[in-house]
């Protein structure tokens, strides 16, 4: 199976938060938003311009051991940004608000012999500065998932605790695993825990070509707004395609380290020049309370599954293909 196809079979169901006093900060978007990824800085006015149109996207890129897959899913927002009367947000708004937002998850498929077997077994997500792990398919109102094929819950944490189980999203004949971002903020969970009290949500599904754009007017007229965007798709880009992200990880206008050490997007300082902002691709995350490598999350997903997770009955560190790191 070619790695863009596998990564549409795996891929989740986002069920993005939004808040009504600036919607279009929430929406999901490609991150060459104005035609090129040199400029990136005018990102921010080219969200909050209502005439201009925010195409559903996310990233992805697919790594390959004998015994899995880690798929990255990763989702780019134009605005980090925070509003309300509570000390916190305005606090957050002085120094937390930031040009450009991408935080996401990494998905373990576990190879079987039969390729009808195989799904995501566990995921880890990047909320802000910490990494959250899910493993475990919930129980439906009806019957389990894939009823027919009991699936052992044998995954357990190792260095870092499971937080909590798999909750599905129906796609067609296809069960998807869910993932929960904030508005705002868009930290990214397998739960509900931290997702906010805003009414409003868009679950995005999963696309190779389509790129859908939510009818925010619509959702102003208090419709159910899960059943109104219900056939919103985000399309798939694949991190190492040419021209795109990863390739572009050395240009100092899309991507500059900071005083962490960190990959980060670039943003304008206040002389006027290109500077790494808060927000990181991938390679830059880290979580705060380990010790491991920054970026290890793409570029080794194999060290960090298997230093996180326990219970697999085979895990190798193998790459057979690895696009960070020139292999396959």
């Amino acid at each position: 199976m070619e790695y863009a196809a596998l990564a549409l079979k795996y891929a989740p169901v986002l069920k993005q938060k939004v808040n009504r006093h600036n919607p279009r900060g929430d929406l999901i978007t490609r991150v060459d938003l104005t035609g090129d990824l040199e400029g990136l800085v005018d990102n921010w006015a080219y969200v909050s311009d209502e005439r201009n149109e925010l195409p559903a996207a996310g990233y992805f890129s697919v790594v390959e051991t004998r015994t899995h897959y880690f798929i990255l899913y990763v989702f780019y927002h134009g605005q980090d940004w925070y509003d309300g009367d509570r000390l916190t947000d305005k606090i957050r708004k002085m120094f937390d608000e930031h040009l450009h937002d991408m935080e996401g998850a990494l998905a373990v498929v576990t190879k079987r012999d039969n390729e009808a077997d195989e799904r995501v077994d566990a995921f880890i997500t990047i909320s802000h500065l910490h990494f959250y792990c899910y493993a475990g398919w919930m129980r439906t109102e009806l019957e389990y998932l894939y009823p027919d094929n009991a699936w052992e819950n044998w995954i357990r944490g190792r260095i870092e605790s499971i937080d909590g189980g798999i909750w599905p999203m129906e796609d067609g004949e296809r069960m998807r695993f869910s993932l929960y971002a904030q508005a705002k903020g868009h930290g990214i969970r397998g739960d509900r825990k931290g997702w906010g009290s805003e009414k409003h949500i868009i679950p995005y599904y999963p696309s190779l070509t389509e790129s859908g754009v939510p009818d925010l007017a619509r959702s102003e007229a208090g419709e159910d707004t899960e059943q109104l965007f219900k056939d919103v798709r985000y399309r798939l880009i694949d991190f190492h395609e040419p021209g795109g992200l990863w390739e572009n990880r050395n240009n100092p206008d899309v991507f500059q380290e900071n005083e962490k050490g960190q990959a980060a997007f670039v943003v304008l300082g206040d002389d006027g020049k290109k500077i790494a902002g808060s927000a990181n691709p991938p390679w830059g995350w880290e979580d705060i309370d380990d010790r491991h490598d920054c970026g290890m999350i793409a570029l080794d997903p194999a060290r960090l599954v298997y230093d996180y997770l326990e219970g697999f009955p085979d895990f190798s560190l193998e790459y057979l293909y690895n696009p960070y790191c020139g292999i396959g």
